[in-house]
Formats: structure tokens, sequence, C-alpha cells
């Protein structure tokens, strides 16, 4: 008897490792490849777009399933109470830890919205005092206020796996706070102030976490733990010594209070992911010792990660999620380029199950509409097990 896939069970069974009908399907996606893409596909607009601060946005049901997508994301709504930033020129944007960031235009409808006022930049760790600084509050009720109906609604009316993403990153945010040169040169002469300042932060996207899966857990597939850029194009951003002593640490505790509020919401069955581009290779071992199970975005473009080394060595450990290049592939190549290649990708990294196929990252405005179609055509032609 032939069982009835469902995106979620399709999902579930990639994630234990098992082989489902076909590879599942996922993507994250800006508002103007998103608009373009509904029109290639002559969709009506979709009317209903909230982009966040970096332009993301949540793809419509009918879309997703249309190309075949599997899975949904789902985050914490913005707080009720924020604080009050210093006087800036116009044009700054300021979050609520008090960094302040500029859009910069790239043409064509893509953007970067760059840090441009780093609040503890301009001081010297010993004229720091972090206690008294204006965090924000992770228990702000209104992070949290319509999350489970929310989760709830996605999970009863649609059968899409749901991703969730509640608190944010712990060292690209100590990044912000200081600026980046400072940050790490923080990290090699004050470890200690380098220590507290993540501490301190990864309490807070900490109690996000739980606060988020104690409304949603139970409707999760997979638990997304923020992510931190580990990695560049060549190399690791961090030597060893930085990460076994300074960074590790604060992550494995996040990921370890993850579990753990997952487990107590009943959650027990999602997933831990964690996302981080670059060549991260050398720091995947312990990654997996210390709890986590699907890697996410799978920059093939970086250095030792091509997909059959990562299979052959992280295969039976590790859930790969994405694994399409978005250098040069998605935005350059033809839609035959693409194809070939999810083929190729396919057949390597989903073989036994193991593998949510998308992009590597955001897709941005220079990835033409015909190459997310072609994407998806071929994992509904060569996606399907045995492959």
């Amino acid at each position: 008897m032939t069982e009835d896939w469902t995106s979620r069970k399709r999902v579930a069974a990639a994630l234990d490792h098992r082989e489902p009908d076909r590879v599942p399907l996922s993507m994250t996606i800006t508002e103007v490849p998103y608009r373009a893409l509904r029109k290639f596909l002559d969709f009506p607009p979709d009317q209903n777009l909230k982009p966040n601060r970096f332009g993301e946005v949540s793809p419509a049901y009918d879309l997703l399933e249309f190309l075949g997508f599997d899975t949904v994301s789902i985050k914490l709504s913005p707080p009720r109470v924020g604080i009050t930033p210093p006087s800036q020129p116009d044009g700054v944007h300021y979050d609520e830890w008090g960094v302040g960031r500029k859009r910069i235009d790239l043409g064509g409808g893509a953007f970067l919205l760059e840090v441009c006022h780093a609040p503890l930049e301009d001081k010297h760790p010993q004229e720091i005092d972090l206690a008294q600084y204006p965090w924000p509050d992770p228990s702000d009720p209104g992070r949290t206020s319509d999350l489970e109906e929310r989760s709830r609604t996605i999970y009863q009316e649609t059968d899409l796996a749901i991703i969730g993403r509640f608190g944010g990153t712990i060292l690209e945010q100590a990044s912000f706070l200081r600026g980046f040169e400072t940050w790490l040169m923080d990290l090699v002469l004050y470890p200690d102030f380098a220590r507290e300042l993540l501490e301190r932060i990864a309490d807070i996207q900490i109690e996000m976490d739980r606060r988020g899966i104690q409304a949603a857990g139970k409707y999760l597939s997979i638990f997304k733990a923020s992510g931190d850029d580990l990695g560049m194009q060549d190399r690791p951003l961090f030597s060893p010594l930085v990460w076994d002593q300074i960074l590790r640490p604060v992550l494995a505790r996040r990921w370890k209070a993850a579990r753990q509020a997952l487990d107590q919401s009943g959650a027990s069955h999602v997933k831990l992911m964690f996302h981080s581009d670059g060549a991260i290779r050398p720091f995947l071992p312990d990654m997996i010792a210390d709890g986590i199970q699907v890697l996410d975005p799978v920059q093939t473009s970086a250095k030792g990660m091509e997909i059959c080394g990562l299979k052959e060595d992280f295969g039976p450990s590790l859930v790969f999620h994405g694994g399409l290049d978005t250098q040069r592939l998605l935005p350059f190549g033809s839609p035959e380029e693409v194809k070939t290649e999810t083929i190729r990708t396919l057949r390597v990294l989903g073989a036994g199950g193991g593998l949510i196929l998308g992009p590597s990252h955001n897709v941005q405005p220079d990835v033409p509409p015909e190459n997310l179609q072609a994407m998806c055509q071929a994992v509904q032609e060569a996606g399907h097990y045995p492959l």
C-alpha cells in the first residue's frame, strides 16, 4: 500500500534519514524576486506582503503549492516596547539593540542594510558596563502575542512543515554592537570581555527561543537556532583556539537550551537546525557533537563544502538544508544548467534521505524566475525516490 505523502510527512522522513516519495523543497526569498516569480507564473499580485527589514517575505501558499515547496517559516512578532536611540541623520534605521543601519541600494531592487552606528564601538572594554546597557526585553509580550494562533492555523490549514525562527544571532549581534573590526580584536585581546558580551546576548536570544518554542513548538518540524556565519569563502572566519575557548561554548549552551525547551514542550521530534555560510567544514564535527542535526544552507561554492565530501563524511549525522549555489548558478546560470546541477545535488546529497533542497541563501533580485522554476521542475522530474 502506497503511503499518502504530504509535505509534512515528506520533510519528517528526510529529517529521519529516510527516503520519502521525493526530495523536499524549501526556500526563503526577498520581495523583488518573489513579485517577479508570481508575475512570471501568471499568478495575481500578492496583496499581503510584509517584508522584514532585510526584504524577506513569506510566500503565499498558492505559489508554494504550485511549485512544490514543502516548508514555511514562522517568526516572533515585533516587541511592543523598544528603546529610544540617539538622534542621528535621516535615513538611519535603529533596531531594539541600539544598532543603526543605513540602506545601501545596489540596483535592481537589491540592497544592504549596512551598520553605520555600533553603539559600543568607540569604547575600551574597561569603560563598558554591560550590566547597564539598555538590552532588549526578551519577555516583551508582543513577541509571542499571536504566535501560537498563527502556528496552529498554518498547521491545521496546510500540510507544510513549519520551521520556527525565534531568537536572533549571538556572534553577529556582538559584531553589530562593537563594530566588526573591533569585535574581532576583542576575541584576541580581551577574551573575558568578549565572553561576557556573548553570554549576555545569548541569555536574551535563548529566552526568545524558549518563549517561541513554548508557544509554537508542538507545531514545528524544524527549529532554527538562528545562525552565525562562521566561515569565509576559503577558510573559517575564526581560529581553532577562539572557536574552542570562546565561541563554541556559548553556541552549545544555546543549542542545549533549545533542545530542553523542545523536549519540555512535547516537541522532541523537532530537529535542531543551525545556519552558517562559508567554509565551515572544520567546525562540523563539534556542531554535530553539540546537538546540531540540520545544516543550513550548505554553501557549496566555499572551500571544503563540495557535496560529495559532505555526504560521505557527515551524511549519517547531518540533514542538509539548501545546497544550490546563489553566487553563480541561480543568478547567472541558464535554466538547463540549473536543472543539471539540481539533479546532481539531489542524487548526491539526497541519497538515502537527509536532504531538503533549496537555494543556499535568501533569493535575491539577481535570480531570474526562470531559474527558480527550473530548480523546482528538476525536483519534480528527477527528485522522486529511488533517485
